[in-house]
């Protein structure tokens, strides 16, 4: 078997990177807090807190280094809270990073069978699994919009003697791209 060396170029770096087909990074849920203001039968008023490491190679590449940052939480598929839009500035190209939201319901009646769910969780179980979405400014070329993340299956773990506050337990999670 002989190897034919041509007279071809080398790709550039540039060439290489974009045209493989690399999944994008994957963003790790740092924390995420749970505090229950107030539950009924059919209402909750609930705060999430929530932080995101950023890979290094995600900044400049794929999403912008300032933009919106902004993040949903749901039960069983259904979106219980958002929060609004936070800028988000000087991130630095190729340097891991962390991002921080909050959001909250008020009140709002979310549906007795949601809320009996969340409640036997927090009682029986003594923690609870939620999902999350972030949605951050993408940069890449000839796109816009946003970049779509998607942690599924988060478990909060609500601290002994209490069944108002709960704290991300386990593993972090990783999110993905979707």
């Amino acid at each position: 078997m002989s190897i034919e060396k041509g007279n071809h170029e080398e790709p550039t770096a540039e060439e290489r990177w974009s045209s493989r087909k690399e999944p994008v990074p994957k963003i790790e849920l740092a924390s995420m807090d749970f505090a229950v203001l107030n539950i009924t039968d059919t209402r909750l008023s609930a705060k999430w807190d929530v932080s995101i490491r950023i890979p290094y190679d995600l900044p400049g590449r794929y999403i912008c280094l300032q933009g919106d940052f902004q993040a949903s939480f749901m039960y069983k598929d259904v979106t219980l809270a958002t929060s609004s839009p936070q800028k988000y500035k000087d991130l630095q190209h190729g340097e891991p990073q962390v991002l921080k939201v909050s959001a909250g319901v008020s009140g709002e009646d979310i549906g007795g069978l949601i809320v009996k769910d969340i409640t036997e969780d927090m009682k029986e179980k003594k923690e609870v699994r939620f999902g999350t979405r972030f949605y951050l400014t993408d940069c890449r070329e000839k796109t816009t919009g946003t970049m779509r993340y998607a942690c599924d299956d988060v478990t909060l773990r609500f601290e002994p003697g209490s069944e108002m506050k709960a704290a991300l337990f386990g593993k972090n999670p990783r999110c993905v791209y979707y």
